[in-house]
């Protein structure tokens, strides 16, 4: 519950005195029949005369009239809107009034996120419930629910009355434990993961979390260790939600690679001593270091309970290396920032009659970015190297020294999810990315993995811009007391592709696979998913590398304490 929506006003008995004064005030009456009762409606503001005879008309009682009205004001959005009634000689007469509020009173905590709202003599759904998303938010995390009731000040105005309880079991801190197979771009097939959350009573939540590749269960894709941790906190002020986020990555790898050493001759020029020029595969050691950490912000802009939009940003500092044993020079170098602004959405259709529930979110993020340095914009450096070394071949251009920091990037994503019959639903999501230039790492587009194209490993596209698309159909089963399974068909599409490049990676590649998702949980404590899925379609420029990286299946389990 946390806080709910202001209730409708309950309509209460007026007194003649109060007649008068309203058929004094009122410029209008509006009056019908209702089952042989004349009603006569007083002070109505929001209605079309003809939509209030209407919502008359449809009663069976004069009683039922007034309750009606009521809510009517509710649901078009109308907050403190007092409907009394008075039983006349010959009639029912109907007092509408619209009350101004006074203030939000009774809990102090939560006063500075309705502040705003004092004094508001016309007070909507979307008003208040603008206000009072970050203030659940809070109440949520400090463990706390809060009653509604009102104070009538006089005056036409009334108080909010806020009445706190605390919510029975309220677990602030969640241990959290985790195994799966989710694999990586850079290394590793099998992952753990330890991490703790801890929501303050002021509403500030904090995470922390380990997670580290198990190498020696094999499928490393060269990896010898991972080490990642990640440090998030956040707090819902009035004005925004407000957070940090750290994550600091590091790990190893040995790949092989073709190392040709050059031939010699003891006597050149009597080409006597000779030995060939000889190729060998030896093992490099690569040491990498990725820390990123960002300032992020969330504003809601209006809120009702069928639709959100919120305003988003993000400013994000990046800086990964990547370092060869035995070289002195960096492979690559790559520190810049990046600022984010975007947009999020949502539609909320709640379950009726006459449609089935669905939600929608839409969300729009415009990145830029900004630095120099390292291995970022060396290409023409690169070139002259590259040409010098190996005269007459063509120069590479999908590598690190062709990447810039100064890119601009457009991100947006669509998900819309609708109830077809009990316990069965559609969902069909979107995403993608589209840029001007070639991307630091970090910012490329990635498929593959367990929620993306899940019949490879990730990394099995990679480049600056992509889409990826996907459809589910969705089975929730209650299977025991607290058990529930969820079985899902699948089946997705994705494309990638490089910019500023005249090799075939600059066209898109694509892939298609079908699959099955289950997901297993038992209430808060047990989360479980096993993801199988099979390519069935691809059009790619490298098929070898596309076939090594197919998945056969993947696993997670987490405990939650």
């Amino acid at each position: 519950m946390a806080i709910d929506l202001p209730p409708v006003m309950p309509p209460v008995n007026a007194s003649v005195a109060q007649v008068q004064a309203a058929k004094s005030a009122s410029a209008t009456v509006v009056e019908a029949d209702v089952n042989g009762t004349t009603v006569r409606v007083y002070g109505n503001e929001y209605l079309s005369d003809s939509d209030l005879r209407e919502l008359l008309a449809s009663a069976k009682t004069p009683a039922e009239a007034v309750i009606g009205l009521a809510k009517r004001y509710y649901q078009d959005g109308h907050l403190l809107m007092k409907v009394d009634y008075a039983r006349m000689l010959d009639s029912v007469a109907i007092i509408v009034k619209q009350l101004k509020l006074n203030e939000v009173t009774g809990a102090e905590e939560m006063q500075p996120y309705f502040a705003g709202l004092s004094g508001d003599a016309d007070l909507s759904i979307a008003e208040f419930h603008r206000a009072k998303v970050l203030a659940d938010l809070r109440s949520r995390r400090a463990g706390y629910d809060y009653d509604i009731s009102y104070v009538e000040q006089g005056d036409d105005a009334v108080d909010i009355q806020l009445s706190r309880k605390a919510i029975e079991n309220h677990d602030a801190t969640e241990i959290i434990v985790e195994a799966n197979n989710k694999g990586s771009r850079f290394l590793g097939r099998y992952f753990g993961l330890a991490g703790v959350k801890h929501k303050f009573e002021s509403g500030t939540q904090a995470s922390v979390s380990y997670q580290t590749a198990f190498t020696d269960l094999g499928e490393s894709r060269d990896g010898e260790e991972l080490n990642q941790v990640s440090i998030s906190v956040d707090h819902p002020f009035a004005s925004g939600l407000y957070g940090i986020d750290i994550n600091y990555v590091d790990y190893l790898r040995e790949p092989e690679a073709r190392v040709t050493t050059p031939g010699s001759c003891l006597i050149p020029l009597l080409n006597l001593g000779c030995t060939p020029a000889q190729s060998s595969m030896v093992g490099i050691e690569l040491d990498a270091e990725i820390l990123q950490a960002s300032l992020r912000g969330e504003q809601v802009l209006y809120s009702t309970p069928w639709q959100q939009f919120s305003l988003t940003e993000r400013i994000e500092f990046i800086d990964s290396t990547i370092d060869q044993e035995g070289r002195s020079e960096k492979l690559l170098d790559e520190n810049y920032q990046v600022v984010e602004l975007g947009g999020r959405y949502t539609l909320n259709r709640f379950q009726s009659e006459e449609q089935n529930a669905a939600r929608l979110n839409a969300s729009l993020k415009l990145r830029a970015g900004f630095g120099d340095g390292g291995t970022l914009d060396r290409y023409d450096e690169y070139r002259a190297a590259y040409q010098q070394q190996n005269p007459g071949q063509p120069v590479p251009d999908i590598v690190a020294p062709a990447r810039t920091a100064e890119f601009i990037a457009l991100l947006p994503s669509l998900s819309y999810e609708q109830r077809i019959t009990d316990g069965v639903t559609m969902k069909t999501t979107a995403r993608g990315q589209f840029a001007d230039e070639q991307l630091p790492q970090q910012q490329q587009f990635v498929l593959g993995g367990m929620d993306s194209m899940s019949a490879y490993l990730p990394g099995v596209l990679i480049g600056d811009e992509g889409y990826h698309l996907k459809v589910s159909l969705n089975k929730a089963i209650k299977a025991a007391e607290g058990l529930k399974l969820t079985p899902s068909l699948f089946a997705e599409y994705g494309g990638s592709w490089y910019n500023n490049t005249n090799s075939d990676f600059g066209d898109e590649q694509a892939l298609a696979d079908a699959g099955l998702r289950l997901k297993l949980e038992y209430g808060d404590f047990l989360y479980s998913e096993l993801v199988a899925a099979k390519s069935i379609y691809d059009d790619v420029v490298n098929d070898d590398f596309i076939e090594e990286l197919e998945a056969d299946f993947y696993w997670r389990l987490r405990l939650t304490f």
